[in-house]
């Protein structure tokens, strides 16, 4: 049994603001022009996010095509709100598997379009006990990856 690490970051938002980042967030074409990291993307349907696609970021790190594989795991959708999770399923760097030490890396965003609502990202992952050696890397890694869906969304006019 390994270490769980966990991240959650929030932002209030006008509702309509919320509506236009949730449009924006099911739309994987328009993903280059709201994500800062996804300099492109491909995705099982090009003008949907449903539950079971698949999505494949791609961006250049240090001069490296860097790719990162996600499962749509679960919608949920109610009165004033969605929640899309996502499961990690691997990077690779130059098609050459990186990051394997992360294991059941799972994203959860939640857009609530009510008053008071806004956008909340929780990330969380298992590690094994020789990799939580590095908790300082990956507290800051999980971070930094909340920190960005926020910034990201809540820039969307």
């Amino acid at each position: 049994m390994g270490k769980v690490f966990t991240h959650t970051d929030r932002k209030r938002m006008p509702a309509e603001q919320v509506k236009r980042s949730l449009a924006l967030f099911r739309n994987p074409s328009k993903w280059p022009e709201w994500n800062s990291s996804a300099k492109s993307l491909l995705a099982t349907n090009p003008e949907t996010i449903d539950e079971g696609d698949h999505l494949a970021i791609f961006q250049m790190i240090k001069g490296g095509l860097i790719e990162t594989k996600w499962l749509v795991k679960t919608i949920r959708e109610g009165d004033g709100f969605c929640e899309i999770e996502l499961l990690g399923e691997g990077q690779s760097r130059n098609e050459r598997p990186i990051g394997r030490g992360l294991k059941h890396l799972q994203i959860s965003i939640t857009f609530l379009y009510q008053d008071e609502g806004g956008v909340e990202v929780h990330m969380s992952c298992e590690v094994s006990k020789i990799i939580s050696i590095f908790s300082k890397q990956i507290n800051a890694f999980m971070k930094k990856q909340t920190e960005q869906f926020i910034t990201d969304l809540s820039n969307i006019e």
